[in-house]
């Protein structure tokens, strides 16, 4: 098993929406409302790059977003760098996960809005960790298991709402794994009771790889438990 122990993370979202003509967000309740929900959709997707909490990186991305009726976002731009580039890219990973935004409220055809992403370090720690077995007791498959269990530590995340909440859990995910080390399905076996931290075990399992499987192996289906800890949470 492999723990990491690293400063948790703040990401504030603030949006601030920029409509063609007519009434503006404070003005109109559908507006509010489908703000609000805009607000969740960023929230519950934040995560902190892991290469940016290990050399302690923060700042600011300002990002402007077009989002067609259906809530598809057909345009986006970075209006103001973080001058980090790892914090940039997480952003414009950001909004692939978030696409597409809740539909627009009626009657409109499509909207602008701006929204400054900041990543700011604070005083919570998060533990997260990933115990790997497969029932193979050979060297070439421990090995295979080390480095399975690498791969999950350098890319698990801790989803910012849940840390905001103080919400842990343990989830368990089935994975086919191809020769190739492709994912090629995952299933959640026991949910962690959060919705957003079953999503984002998932979520990890869609982005990654593992190393080919040893021994001429042509698949293999495991159990992996993902544990979400936090410590020193705020009062």
């Amino acid at each position: 098993m492999i723990l990491h122990r690293t400063k948790a993370f703040l990401l504030g979202a603030a949006i601030s929406l920029v409509g063609f003509s007519g009434p503006s967000l404070a003005d109109d309740d559908g507006l509010r409302v489908w703000g609000a929900k805009v607000y969740d959709a960023f929230a519950s997707k934040q995560r902190y790059p892991r290469r940016a909490v290990d050399d302690k990186l923060e700042g600011t991305v300002k990002i402007q977003v077009t989002v067609a009726k259906t809530g598809a976002i057909i345009g986006f731009g970075i209006n103001r760098s973080s001058g980090h580039e790892v914090l940039d890219a997480e952003v414009l990973d950001l909004l692939g996960r978030v696409n597409p935004l809740p539909p627009l409220p009626e009657g409109k055809e499509s909207y602008v809005f701006k929204i400054p992403l900041r990543f700011q370090m604070d005083e919570t720690e998060t533990r997260m960790d990933a115990s790997v077995t497969v029932d193979a007791a050979s060297s070439n498959w421990k090995d295979w298991q080390r480095a399975v269990q690498r791969t999950l530590a350098r890319n698990q995340g801790y989803p910012t709402q849940l840390i905001e909440e103080g919400i842990e859990g343990q989830v368990k995910v089935q994975v086919n794994v191809a020769a190739d080390g492709t994912i090629t399905a995952q299933s959640i076996a026991q949910s962690s009771g959060s919705d957003i931290l079953d999503d984002e075990a998932l979520d990890l399992m869609r982005r990654i790889s593992f190393p080919a499987l040893p021994e001429a192996q042509q698949s293999i289906a495991i159990t992996i438990p993902l544990n979400y800890r936090l410590d020193g949470r705020r009062g």
